[in-house]
């Protein structure tokens, strides 16, 4: 799956099929994480796969009550090393870094899931004590998260999203920007820029779908075409043998 694709089709998933994820693809998502982009390159963190149900059971409990959990027949556990961060970057590597670094390799961890034919949801609303001691974790280590993992027994819709022109600014003071709104001069060009991306876009997409749905269309007749040129070739003699068969 390219990956614009699978990033447009990653959702929150919820509902799991009880079905089993195959353990090639459960080490395809932990090598998606493991190579996030980490500070200065620390690579601390540590990603537990929790699949006994009682564990998960325990996990779902931890997670605000979130029993929708326990469906999911695979959980990994996103720990942070902040101790390590600490002693790279001070009180900034163990607040910020640490936290960052973890949700990176959550988000690429989810990508690959997707491209994987895999449900995900990253679950962040946990009481940490509870759910390290579910998974032995100690000492200068937390949880950071938990990102649940399943074939999916749901289809959500994309949820409403900004414009890219909305939330983007070219050189600008975003506060000053938000505050003032659109001021005349000042990013016209990129709203410009933005407007023809965004038509470019279209284009590319209207040609796409409307090759699929011409291909669709003749699908049909093309291969009633070709049955008639398998016909028309066929000796004469064969054609009334089967003539008179029927």
């Amino acid at each position: 799956m390219d990956v614009f694709e699978a990033i447009r089709n990653r959702r929150s998933i919820r509902k799991y099929l009880d079905l089993p994820v195959e353990w090639d693809k459960v080490g395809s998502v932990l090598e998606a994480g493991r190579l996030a982009p980490s500070s200065g390159n620390l690579q601390a963190w540590k990603f537990v796969v929790v699949r006994d149900l009682k564990k998960r059971k325990a996990l779902a409990e931890a997670a605000a009550q979130q029993f929708w959990m326990e469906q999911a027949p695979v959980h990994i556990v996103i720990v942070g090393v902040f101790n390590k961060h600490q002693r790279f970057f001070g009180d900034r590597g163990k607040d910020l870094y640490v936290i960052q670094d973890c949700a990176m390799a959550a988000m690429q961890m989810m990508i690959a899931a997707t491209a994987l034919g895999l449900g995900s949801c990253f679950v962040s609303a946990i009481n940490e004590e509870r759910a390290g001691s579910t998974i032995l974790i100690r000492g200068g280590a937390r949880p950071m998260g938990i990102l649940t993992l399943g074939y999916a027994a749901e289809t959500p819709k994309m949820p409403l999203r900004y414009r890219l022109e909305n939330i983007s600014y070219l050189e600008v003071d975003a506060g000053l920007a938000y505050v003032h709104g659109y001021t005349p001069g000042r990013i016209a060009d990129f709203d410009s820029s933005v407007g023809n991306w965004r038509f470019a876009q279209r284009g590319i997409s209207y040609v796409k779908q409307a090759a699929e749905d011409i291909d669709k269309a003749t699908k049909e007749k093309r291969k009633g075409l070709l049955q008639k040129l398998v016909e028309k070739a066929k000796p004469k003699e064969k054609q009334k043998e089967e003539k008179h068969r029927k």
